[in-house]
């Protein structure tokens, strides 16, 4: 099983825009691993894509991919999705006789009207035959040759949010980049040869009694809670995602930084995510 971390970011990359901050001129003068696009993962197997950030394009030119056939959505939330006219753009370059199947696009079935109503260029793209949608249902395997996909529904209370367990023979790869916050963990969890997880933020757990109430820490997961979830689980192995350009001015949004705080607990076989990242199962 051969997979590529796209990008590692989070909802805002790293540089931002017209900012100046040491870390986004540190970004811009070394470029990756400092540098971060939006969350994304390819499964080069069987041309197997998950999510489409806004900079998808760019991700597919830099890493010299030739073929998608799959797309697997996590939720709409824009760093997921705002890179989806990737299937107009793919599609339309073909003369009408050697057009190739439309890509299959998964969307979870209890998350489907919310997807058409924030994300209506899907039925668009569907209608002009540049995608097919499939809905999909949670913990029901769909087979790719030797490789099987799940969908997993964190089965948070306020919202929808998927991860996919990826199998091949006897390897497991779970792929949970986004607000796992209260997820419910089951046995699909177990005896993971990779855990790919978004960061968490950074600070005590603590200091959410110290936030607004509207702040949007209190329904995402630290950092901290994240190292209790992987003790639990035991991967044997854990990359952490999701590295959120919205810290782009602190310290602890840093790369090498991130490092240094993985390597704190040694025994979890911790590493951070960058853009690129080649993992081979």
């Amino acid at each position: 099983m051969k997979l590529i971390i796209l990008g590692s970011g989070g909802c805002e990359a790293i540089p931002r825009p017209l900012c100046h901050c040491r870390n986004c001129e540190k970004s811009r003068d070394k470029g990756i691993p400092y540098t971060r696009t939006g969350p994304s993962l390819f499964l080069e197997d069987e041309a197997i894509l998950f999510d489409t950030p806004e900079e998808t394009r760019i991700q597919i030119e830099r890493e010299k991919i030739q073929s998608i056939k799959h797309v697997f959505y996590t939720h709409w939330h824009p760093d997921h999705t705002q890179g989806l006219r990737i299937f107009e753009q793919i599609q339309s370059v073909y003369p009408e006789e050697q057009k190739p199947d439309p890509i299959k696009v998964y969307i979870p079935e209890n998350a489907y009207e919310e997807f058409m109503d924030r994300l209506p260029a899907l039925k668009y793209f569907e209608m002009m035959g540049f995608i097919s949608i499939v809905k999909t249902n949670d913990r029901l395997p769909i087979a790719f040759g030797p490789i099987i996909i799940t969908p997993i529904d964190f089965k948070r209370a306020d919202r929808t949010r998927y991860g996919y367990l990826i199998e091949e023979k006897n390897k497991k790869v779970f792929y949970a980049p986004c607000s796992i916050f209260d997820w419910k963990v089951d046995g699909y969890y177990n005896n993971l040869d990779l855990l790919i997880m978004e960061k968490g933020w950074d600070g005590k757990t603590q200091l959410r009694e110290t936030l607004p109430k509207n702040h949007y820490w209190h329904d995402h997961a630290s950092f901290e809670e994240n190292i209790l979830e992987i003790e639990k689980l035991q991967p044997k192995k854990v990359i952490i995602t999701h590295i959120d350009g919205s810290r782009h001015k602190t310290i602890d949004g840093d790369h090498d930084l991130l490092i240094k705080e993985v390597e704190k607990n040694p025994n979890l076989n911790i590493d951070v995510a960058f853009d690129g990242m080649k993992i081979e199962i």
